[in-house]
């Protein structure tokens, strides 16, 4: 079992959902959470290349010098993560997300919108995120996960694990859509072996 933002499987495809579950599991059980503190919010970002080594640095040095800063940025990322749980649950039944989650996802990803910078590297033209604050995080999360959002006319629906005491999101890339599991190695593995012990 995972026991981190660093060792956990990256099993969503795409770094929104891997996002979302930075939680262990979501079905029959809840838990554990790996959003422990900042930090753990930092190296998320750093290990899915959402930020670069040196703004994870700057980031980490961000947080020493204003942990007050640094508690708020984690809340507001925890409330993030879970309102995007739920809008991309409701993707997966057909459903309408709540407004209060589509407001609060839709405020902070304009804000991180407001928080690009548009710079030549190279002599090509891109949009980089500006990192100076803790909360800078929070907006890149955002930004990745409106990138998700806004592409669902083009992709199959966000998809549950039915494995037991899992519940992750993910996108079925499958050739026939018919994946029902985050991961085949694990969730599937531990699904056929507790069906087979069960007749």
């Amino acid at each position: 079992m995972a026991k981190s933002v660093e060792d956990m499987r990256l099993s969503g495809g795409h770094p929104a959902l891997d996002f979302v579950n930075t939680v262990d599991s979501r079905r029959n059980r809840w838990g554990p959470d790996f959003l422990g503190d900042y930090i753990d919010v930092i190296a998320f970002g750093r290990r899915v290349d959402l930020v670069s080594d040196v703004q994870a640095a700057g980031l980490k040095q961000m947080a020493k010098k204003n942990p007050d800063a640094a508690t708020k940025a984690l809340e507001a990322a925890v409330e993030l993560r879970e309102c995007l749980h739920r809008v991309f649950l409701r993707e997966e039944m057909g459903g309408k997300p709540d407004m209060h989650d589509v407001a609060y996802i839709g405020a902070v990803a304009t804000e991180a919108r407001g928080r690009q910078a548009l710079v030549n590297r190279s002599g090509d033209w891109t949009w980089a995120h500006r990192i100076e604050a803790p909360s800078d995080l929070v907006h890149v999360l955002a930004s990745s996960a409106a990138e998700l959002l806004t592409t669902r006319s083009e992709r199959r629906p966000v998809k549950e694990c039915k494995g037991d005491n899992c519940g992750w999101l993910f996108l079925d890339r499958s050739k026939g859509g018919r994946r029902i599991w985050c991961s085949e190695e694990s969730c599937g593995v531990h699904s056929r072996v507790r069906k087979f012990r069960s007749h």
